[in-house]
């Protein structure tokens, strides 16, 4: 979807890119809807679910454009600080405990982040601006995508996230808007088949295991990021992003481990007889 993003923003704007990559997103469900018919839509926090895509939309209207100022391997290295930001949004949202250990790897990523900025050695620029708004947005709609998940099914959570994206990306695309073309349409249609499909197994992955457990894979983008934006971009990552996403990988893996390992200590404890 990356790839496919910048090669699409020389003819039509990332804003725009955006909104059809919502309504093709929306149509992917379509056949679901018709297989399970309104039940799908059953929910009781539809506010929630629309304050979601208002952080969902704005994460990926600022992603989009991002990708087009900055090179992947770069982008991907910074938007994963999310983790640590969801580690930071879970003490205060859900009352997690935290100890030192923990507050010490948090601090360590910053670091690993500091470093692949490298403020007063590499212009904070729009590019970089908009890759930190993402990563904030991001962060955010995922906390409450693990709330949602403890009441609402993977389909239900999705359809809802596509329908209110649609209107969220709409009005900033009315702006730069182009009209595409047949060969156009066909790329749009794709970016947002991967979109719905991202976050379909993202949510049905939650049902399926902790939070912390899955963060690290998402580590696996930097490799992607840097090799994508070698094969189609001829970009080569300089050695602060390897070093900066090498620390900020390791400091998220050592949260998610610590996490897991108390998650089984508190099980064990809960099911030892008394």
């Amino acid at each position: 979807m990356w790839v496919l993003v910048r090669n699409l923003s020389s003819s039509i704007h990332p804003l725009e890119i955006s909104f059809w990559g919502s309504v093709f997103g929306l149509l992917t469900f379509l056949p679901t809807v018709f297989k399970f018919g309104t039940k799908v839509f059953l929910t009781n926090r539809a506010g929630l679910h629309l304050v979601r895509a208002i952080f969902n939309g704005s994460a990926i209207l600022a992603w989009f454009c991002a990708l087009t100022l900055v090179p992947l391997a770069n982008a991907v290295a910074l938007i994963l600080i999310a983790p640590l930001l969801i580690t930071i949004g879970a003490i205060f949202l859900f009352d997690e405990k935290v100890g030192y250990r923990r507050w010490m790897a948090l601090g360590f990523g910053g670091l690993g982040a500091l470093i692949v900025l490298r403020p007063g050695y590499q212009a904070f620029d729009l590019g970089v601006t908009l890759l930190l708004l993402t990563v904030l947005c991001s962060a955010i709609q995922r906390l409450i995508s693990k709330s949602l998940v403890k009441t609402d099914n993977s389909t239900t959570s999705v359809i809802y996230l596509m329908l209110f994206m649609v209107p969220v990306t709409l009005i900033p695309s009315l702006f730069v808007w182009t009209q595409p073309t047949f060969s156009e349409f066909a790329i749009l249609a794709f970016i947002g088949i991967l979109l719905s499909t991202a976050h379909f197994a993202w949510m049905k992955a939650l049902t399926l295991a902790d939070i912390s457990a899955l963060e690290p894979i998402n580590f696996t983008r930097l490799v992607w990021g840097a090799l994508l934006g070698f094969l189609f971009f001829d970009e080569v990552p300089t050695i602060w992003v390897w070093v900066g996403g090498l620390i900020i990988v390791t400091s998220t893996s050592y949260i998610a481990r610590r996490e897991a390992i108390l998650r089984t200590d508190i099980f064990k404890v809960a099911n030892t007889p008394t």
